[in-house]
């Protein structure tokens, strides 16, 4: 008795030491938090630790599960390190050519087609933009979307899902197809999406095209986020400034005090959320350039500060929302993300030529 009662015992606190560890070491890389002053210090420090993760990714949290965490660990079921390729797109887009060309030497077998997925789209227009994708690997890319375009149909994100879209297509397929003459499949696609934006302005996190019903909620920060990728990259295409200046417009009376914005934006009492704040603060850049009007240059410039004071000090950026589980189901889950990280840099690194503007 004495000896199962030991086993327990020990099996017990094994598992709480690694809850304990992994939050002992959340807690000491927050030590400090967000006491950058030098805007040029922190850009340095954010880039030094994108390049770290594209040569080692931290791994990405699956389950918002943080007690009895061994458990899920053993099951396979707490983390994934597999490499996310719009994570890596996402730091990738902030870095210049030479980050990319070693990338693609680094992972030769980035686009198989077996393996295919609709996020890897977001990627090879990265690694197209940085003058890394080669261009027999372009054609194969390109003969996913072929079918799409012959007969009008608009991208799924999963073909098991065939009759929903998702928001988080916008930004993952838009720039790609745009940027290899599919333009008219990406006007189909954002059109497409304007049926369901509430008030004409918001977009929701999936539209079913059966029931013509939005899906899950109409603030999701991220989801937002996705939306605004995809119209800055696609700038260009028709209708995209006047949807860049009307979302920004009506995005404006959210921002936070701190410049921040809300992980569901309409609340204010919500958590911060770092992925879709840089985003939002490219919107604003890009509504700045269209119109002149210096309320949204401003308003990017506030939340760069707000993503220096969400920086921890080796230059991680915080709070960005975990990985969502599906539709109306959103992770409790603040923590680093390598998508994040880029977002953040690309923005600070838009807002250089403004940097008199900045002081």
């Amino acid at each position: 008795m004495v000896y199962i009662l030991t086993l327990i015992g020990t099996i017990a606190l094994i598992f709480f030491s690694v809850d304990w560890t992994i939050e002992l070491y959340k807690w000491q890389s927050r030590i400090h938090i967000g006491r950058w002053t030098d805007r040029k210090a922190w850009q340095q420090a954010v880039e030094k630790k994108a390049r770290q993760w594209l040569y080692k990714s931290p791994t990405v949290q699956i389950t918002d599960q943080d007690r009895l965490v061994l458990w899920d660990m053993l099951k396979g079921n707490y983390r994934s390190t597999t490499i996310q390729s719009w994570q890596d797109a996402g730091l990738l887009l902030s870095l210049p050519e030479q980050d990319a060309q070693e990338y693609v030497k680094r992972h030769p077998s980035l686009f198989i087609k077996e393996n295919w997925q609709i996020d890897q789209s977001l990627l090879a227009y990265v690694l197209k933009k940085k003058d890394a994708l080669y261009m027999e690997t372009e054609k194969e890319i390109k003969e996913h979307f072929i079918s799409y375009q012959q007969t009008e149909q608009t991208i799924p994100y999963r073909k098991t899902l065939p009759h929903i879209r998702f928001v988080d297509t916008i930004g993952l397929v838009c720039p790609f197809l745009h940027q290899c003459d599919f333009s008219d499949l990406a006007i189909r696609q954002i059109e497409e999406y304007d049926h369901c934006l509430w008030e004409e302005v918001f977009p929701p996190h999936a539209y079913d095209l059966a029931s013509h019903k939005p899906l899950g909620v109409f603030d999701w920060a991220r989801g937002w986020g996705w939306y605004v990728l995809g119209l800055i990259e696609t700038a260009d295409l028709p209708g995209n400034k006047k949807r860049i200046l009307n979302l920004s417009n009506h995005l404006l009376p959210f921002q936070k005090a701190d410049g921040g914005f809300s992980c569901l934006v309409f609340n204010p009492n919500e958590r911060f959320e770092s992925s879709g704040s840089a985003l939002f603060g490219l919107l604003f850049v890009h509504a700045y350039r269209v119109s002149g009007d210096e309320r949204y240059l401003n308003a990017a410039i506030k939340i760069e500060k707000a993503l220096m004071k969400a920086t921890r000090r080796d230059g991680t950026i915080d709070f960005a929302q975990g990985d969502t589980k599906g539709i109306g189901s959103y992770s409790q889950i603040f923590d680093r993300m390598p998508f994040a990280q880029g977002m953040g840099l690309y923005l600070s690194k838009t807002l250089d030529i403004y940097e008199k503007t900045i002081g």
